[in-house]
């Protein structure tokens, strides 16, 4: 993470690139420790991996420290190398909800996912599932949810009564994803070429529903929260959405049992903060193995990498 990469004022620092907003406060200060705890076991451990590395370039710069695909790019025995070098792979790694200038570049992962936009998501998710998670604010029964259209703002919030809809929001339906504990529900899952690997299953209070502050998160297999089909048909959506690595929110409704995807990130920061940090590691570890099979399969190495015992 560079300073550059942030705006920085004596209240907080912005994103430049998503626009989201973190507060200066002790909490700050709390998971800046949690996560350099993290960060210092993550790089004693000893690759998930033990076959030839692979040299990528991830555009338009490498991936920092405190994002998921750094700690899998590690386990996955990938090595990330400048614009300027020789390499077998590409990674587009782009935090912008659209990306207008991939035309033209090398082949690679990411680089036709290009629209991330909350009404994109929401037309790809009924067009694979058959059901909608849209609504239009006119009309539709009440509660329901407005949010932005863009990338990682976490600005949501509940309206009550119809209203005309406005340009650059977005109108859904009240998923019902709370707990017995008073919290709310996501299921966080990463994503390699479709397959979800595991699940963060990520807790916040009722109230806090829309920010991106966990009270608790636990690590968990897909298995136990996907059935087959689910598990299919997100595959398919991460097709359609020519999606090869990524994050997904999905919340199951209580009321209906249906799974609904409400949001799709290309650049993932973690593992979650509110994770153990064995469960950190543990994870970085499955999804790193998950994600060299998926690049070897899609991306065979060539005779020469095989032969590289760097």
């Amino acid at each position: 993470m560079k300073i550059s990469d942030f705006e920085w004022t004596l209240r907080g620092v912005t994103s430049r690139e998503t626009g989201a907003y973190i507060p200066f406060s002790r909490a700050l200060i709390k998971d800046i420790l949690i996560w350099r705890q993290y960060y210092r076991k993550e790089i004693q451990q000893e690759t998930a991996f033990q076959g030839p590395s692979r040299k990528v370039i991830v555009h338009p710069k490498p991936v920092e420290n405190i994002y998921l695909l750094w700690g899998a790019m590690r386990h996955a025995n990938l090595t990330s190398l400048t614009p300027t070098e020789a390499a077998e792979l590409h990674f587009y790694f782009r935090d912008q909800t659209f990306v207008h200038d991939n035309d033209g570049h090398p082949p690679g992962l990411n680089r036709d996912c290009t629209n991330i936009s909350k009404s994109h998501v929401a037309k790809v998710f009924e067009e694979v599932f058959g059901y909608s998670l849209q609504v239009d604010p006119r009309t539709a029964t009440t509660p329901f949810i407005c949010k932005s259209e863009f990338n990682g703002k976490h600005d949501g919030y509940i309206v009550y009564e119809n209203c005309e809809p406005q340009e650059g929001w977005v109108y859904q339906k009240m998923i019902m994803s709370e707990t017995n504990d008073g919290t709310v529900l996501d299921l966080r899952c990463p994503t390699v070429f479709g397959e979800v690997p595991l699940i963060y299953l990520k807790e916040r209070p009722i109230k806090q529903r829309f920010k991106n502050l966990n009270s608790r998160c636990r690590l968990s297999e897909t298995e136990n929260h996907l059935n087959k089909k689910e598990r299919s048909l997100i595959s398919q959506f991460c097709q359609k959405m020519r999606l090869d690595w990524g994050g997904l929110d999905i919340l199951r409704d209580a009321i209906n049992g249906k799974i609904y995807i409400v949001d799709v990130n290309k650049t993932d920061m973690g593992p979650p903060l509110a994770l153990p940090v064995e469960d950190k590691l543990r994870s970085t570890k499955i999804l790193g193995l998950a994600l060299r099979r998926a690049v070897d399969f899609h991306f065979p190495p060539t005779v020469s990498t095989i032969g590289d015992e760097d």
